[in-house]
């Protein structure tokens, strides 16, 4: 599904706009990049992270939080997994309360662009642990520049917020929602500094990172224009999204 989208975009970015609806789906990937870009827990995170690398107080902040003690941890490693699967819990729960009508195939696009962006923020991570060399606090791991434990639950996040959005509920509902959905992101990303995983730095940019996708995603797919299209009628159930031109 991850790759269908990849190459979806792809062919977006990267054909010649040489007609209105090229130029409308290019204006759109365009403004979904834009708005991603633009959103505070993107860019706020980055310039924090930068800032803290620029200024050498990223280790001194990594060391503050890290022991070496995992008795003296304030959150587990067990307790991070859960915060992150209960993240991704809220957003699945939000993606199928919001009306739309009761238009079921609308709420399952939801889930399968979701799903592709959740699948997308891991891949991100693999992707940058792969190709750029960077030592763990605890000196024992070589590629800890990107964590699961940051994009996944913050890209949820961005995902929940998109949602509560489009939900007939009370302000402070909202407000509430997001806030649980961030603090427990925020939960899962501090105990990889806790533990040696990773350092302040490296948690801001996964966290800018996993919102940015999500939102790009999100905002590029859920567009009123995608199609979804899903086939049970042969041996091997077939769903596909698409944009159209």
């Amino acid at each position: 599904m991850v790759k269908i989208l990849m190459l979806a975009l792809m062919v977006i970015i990267f054909s010649a706009c040489t007609n209105k609806n090229m130029v409308y789906s290019w204006q759109r990937t365009k403004g979904a990049a834009y708005n991603a870009a633009i959103d505070p827990m993107t860019w706020a995170p980055v310039a924090t992270g930068m800032t803290a690398d620029i200024t050498g107080y990223d280790d001194d902040i990594t060391n503050h939080i890290m022991d070496e003690d995992d008795d003296d941890w304030l959150i587990s490693e067990d307790e991070a997994d859960n915060l992150r699967t209960f993240s991704t819990a809220i957003t699945y729960t939000t993606a199928v309360l919001v009306p739309d009508d009761g238009n079921i195939t609308i709420k399952a696009k939801r889930v399968i662009v979701d799903t592709a962006a959740l699948s997308l923020g891991r891949q991100y991570v693999n992707l940058t642990n792969a190709h750029i060399d960077h030592e763990s606090p605890d000196k024992k791991n070589e590629d800890a520049f990107g964590s699961n434990h940051a994009v996944t639950p913050f890209a949820s996040a961005a995902l929940t917020r998109r949602h509560v959005d489009l939900m007939n509920i009370p302000t402070w509902s909202k407000y509430s929602i997001n806030a649980t959905s961030y603090v427990a992101a925020s939960g899962s990303a501090y105990q990889r500094i806790e533990s040696g995983l990773h350092s302040f730095s490296d948690q801001l940019y996964s966290a800018a990172g996993g919102n940015f996708i999500a939102l790009f995603i999100h905002d590029a797919f859920m567009a009123k224009d995608t199609d979804l299209g899903i086939d049970l009628s042969g041996k091997d159930p077939k769903v596909t999204l698409s944009f159209n031109f």
